[in-house]
């Protein structure tokens, strides 16, 4: 009899800012739900974020204009990091992303945030996401879904980051 691999709690953000950006959110869900190995536990809900940019400006888009959509989902997985990561990309690349730089417009994109509380830094996969901290289109809706979350570098309260966070790019509940 085959033992079964432990389930892991991560954390993890999904953004986008083309087409019909709800659509793109409810597709990645829904391939993830059939997924054997991922299951989503709670969802936050959906905020509509101004775009970031990776110098922290503003790109001086119109509300609604190339603003994403955002939500944070906690769920439990088999899959080791390296895994999940694989299995993001793919639903990513099934959805069409054809672009992956940062701040820039795209169909979907699926970043895990956190998984446990381990820290990982490969040149193609840093936990916590190396801008949890910074980000308060991530922050709103991961303190949403536990506001005892605790960074696993720093011990920090995500809540307390949010509240001491100096980020002023619009973030507000969509639906």
């Amino acid at each position: 009899m085959q033992k079964e691999s432990p389930k892991i709690i991560a954390y993890l953000s999904i953004g986008s800012n083309m087409g019909d950006r709800l659509d793109f959110l409810d597709a990645a869900k829904e391939k993830m739900v059939n997924h054997p190995d991922i299951e989503i536990i709670t969802e936050s809900q959906v905020y509509e974020t101004e775009p970031w940019m990776e110098d922290g400006e503003h790109p001086h888009s119109e509300s609604g204009k190339d603003w994403f959509l955002n939500q944070v989902l906690q769920i439990k997985t088999s899959l080791q990091p390296n895994d999940l990561l694989r299995e993001f990309q793919t639903i990513e690349q099934d959805l069409g992303r054809t672009k992956k730089h940062d701040g820039g417009p795209r169909e979907i994109d699926i970043d895990i945030l956190l998984y446990n509380e381990e820290v990982i830094d490969l040149p193609e996969l840093q936990i916590p996401h190396r801008h949890i901290m910074d980000r308060r289109f991530v922050l709103e809706p991961l303190v949403e879904l536990d506001s005892g979350l605790k960074d696993p570098r720093t011990g920090q309260i995500y809540k307390y980051i949010l509240d001491n966070l100096e980020d002023d790019h619009e973030v507000t509940p969509f639906l």
